[in-house]
């Protein structure tokens, strides 16, 4: 073979002035690593180990046959590959202090078949160790519950036959192969080992010159990676276009049946839904289930039919907004935590936010979420629905507030626009004419109005805020529910007002709201548990001072609510 037929799909070849990528900067390592376990353990010891594993726990399961077409046969029409992951290069630490076989076990417990293990220990923090806990928890779950258990996969960046047996004595039941880190003859020759110790590997690619290359080494299972690792750009629009190269092969015999698989950048229902309409045989989902406070919640809603207007809110959703942000680092706490909306003050406020710190909170949301553009607002016919697709768009990634105050129309448009905010908050006395005509001017921007109460015990039948919210609901995509102190309208005011008016709104009046006024990490659960608001918004109860946010408190605020939701 010659060497551009063996090396040509892969980064940097022909290009000497081509920059060493951070894919190649793992592999490089990974073939370190490769070598130094074979100095401080044989071959031949290694597959003693193998044999030793698979006499105590059983053979590998076929990945086409027992998982991936059995899933097809179910309601989700395709298989799930659930993941579990420490950290990665673009997002840095996820969920550093999991257990793996934990995880794994609330995977399966809702539909997993296959579980994908990271056991590359320094850009992932995984560990073979982690392999094998998943293996034989999750086997013993299913031997008593009657189950087939799902199939084990080690996912790391494979070069050596060495690799293959690491993760057979470590009860992989399959192994990821990487085409844009294999020469073409190297991956042919880890297909046949893994064909001739019985498991199908699963093969990668990101480009249909890859596509083209695990085709000619007879790939059966080919996952496509929505991710570049050369690069770390997502493009989520990868899977499809290679989808319809492989179909177009295999409509005209040039290619056999394969298995696709989507492998990355998959989180809502919309996401999943897309991959069975181009015929993909199974999703790959890791970050969306790794940062869920409730992993099976996540799977069992992703794995959906994608949400309508009539369906209820699913558990676990309560959007949690931190506002008042004016640093970059805030909004990188607050997201990484998990927060849904982040919201920046343009109107005269002690957290108001410049137009330069703004945009460069919009940036670092934008840069976490992995898009270049906004989150564009999706018009439906009721406040449910619009308060519903709010929560969607949300699943794709965090959103940017812009807050206002009794401003003009043109400069909220006008600083919306220029910050690239994804929703706008009125915070005063705008009425339902100010809204629609802000629509008019934004008509892809979401719009959340406020409406304020006095602190303290509610009483009486609050008929005029049951006409203001309705009213405002006919024009608005969700309602916030706030303090007003000596007349102020501001909020970040450190007040609560009585709670049970929130509780009567949503239950009684069918209005969903987002609750504010004196909330920190210490009662958020409280709220959250005792009232199940449609969402939640903190600005002083986390702050060290106006604008500083603290780097404890936000995100015990955010687990605290998203978990109090579980428990309602």
């Amino acid at each position: 073979m010659e060497e551009k037929e063996d090396q040509g799909h892969l980064y940097g070849y022909g290009d000497p002035s081509a920059k060493r990528s951070k894919l190649q900067e793992i592999v490089e390592q990974r073939e370190k690593d490769v070598a130094l376990a074979k100095s401080q353990k044989a071959g031949e010891d290694l597959r003693k180990e193998v044999l030793k594993f698979k006499a105590e726990f059983g053979a590998p399961q076929s990945l086409v046959d027992d998982c991936i077409s059995e899933a097809e046969k179910t309601p989700w029409k395709l298989a799930l590959a659930a993941e579990f992951k420490r950290a990665s290069p673009s997002k840095g630490d996820i969920s550093p202090d999991l257990d793996a076989a934990e995880q794994a076990l609330q995977y399966s417990k809702v539909g997993a078949s296959i579980l994908s293990v990271l056991t590359e220990p320094k850009w992932f923090k995984g560990s073979l160790e982690d392999l094998r806990n998943v293996r034989i928890r999750t086997q013993e779950w299913a031997q008593k519950e009657g189950r087939r258990r799902p199939a084990c996969l080690r996912k790391d960046f494979l070069v050596d036959e060495y690799q293959v047996d690491e993760a057979l004595a470590h009860g992989a039941d399959t192994v990821l192969l990487m085409v844009s880190v294999l020469s073409k003859s190297r991956l042919q020759a880890l297909v046949k080992y893994c064909r001739d110790n019985s498991i199908e590997p699963l093969v990668e690619v990101v480009t249909t010159q890859e596509l083209e290359v695990a085709l000619s080494v007879g790939a059966s299972v080919i996952g496509v990676n929505n991710r570049n690792l050369h690069t770390l750009v997502l493009d989520k629009n990868r899977t499809a276009a290679i989808a319809e190269e492989l179909q177009g092969r295999v409509a005209f015999g040039a290619a056999e049946r394969t298995k696709l698989l989507a492998l990355s950048g998959l989180a809502t229902a919309e996401d999943v839904a897309q991959c069975r309409a181009i015929g993909c045989s199974g999703v790959l989902v890791g970050e969306a289930l790794m940062r869920a406070v409730d992993p099976g919640a996540a799977i069992l809603s992703m794995m959906a039919a994608p949400a309508s207007e009539a369906l209820p809110v699913a558990p676990g959703a309560v959007l949690v907004k931190v506002c008042g942000v004016v640093r970059q680092e805030d909004a990188s706490c607050a997201i990484g935590a998990g927060a849904n909306l982040v919201g920046v003050i343009f109107a005269k406020s002690k957290r108001q936010a410049s137009l330069d710190q703004a945009t460069a909170v919009v940036q670092e949301v934008r840069r976490f979420g992995e898009r270049g553009e906004r989150l564009l607002r999706v018009p439906e016919k009721s406040l449910c629905a619009r308060s519903g697709a709010l929560r969607r768009a949300c699943q794709r990634g965090p959103l940017v507030v812009g807050v206002f105050m009794d401003q003009s129309v043109e400069e909220v448009a006008e600083r919306a626009a220029a910050a690239g905010v994804d929703a706008v908050q009125l915070h005063g006395g705008e009425d339902v004419a100010f809204v629609k005509e802000l629509q008019k001017r934004l008509p892809d921007t979401w719009l959340i109005k406020v409406t304020h109460l006095p602190p303290g015990e509610a009483s009486g039948e609050l008929k005029e805020l049951k006409e203001s919210l309705l009213s405002y609901g006919e024009v608005c995509d969700a309602l916030l529910l706030d303090t007003a102190v000596k007349g102020s309208h501001s909020g970040g005011t450190g007040v609560a007002f009585d709670w049970k008016v929130a509780q009567r709104c949503q239950e009684e009046w069918g209005v969903p709201v987002i609750v504010a006024g004196g909330l920190t990490d210490s009662n958020v659960a409280e709220l959250v548990a005792g009232v199940n608001p449609f969402g939640v918004d903190v600005a002083s109860g986390v702050e060290d001072s106006p604008g500083i946010k603290n780097a404890e408190k936000t995100p015990r605020y955010v687990r605290e609510a998203k978990r109090a939701r579980l428990s309602s």
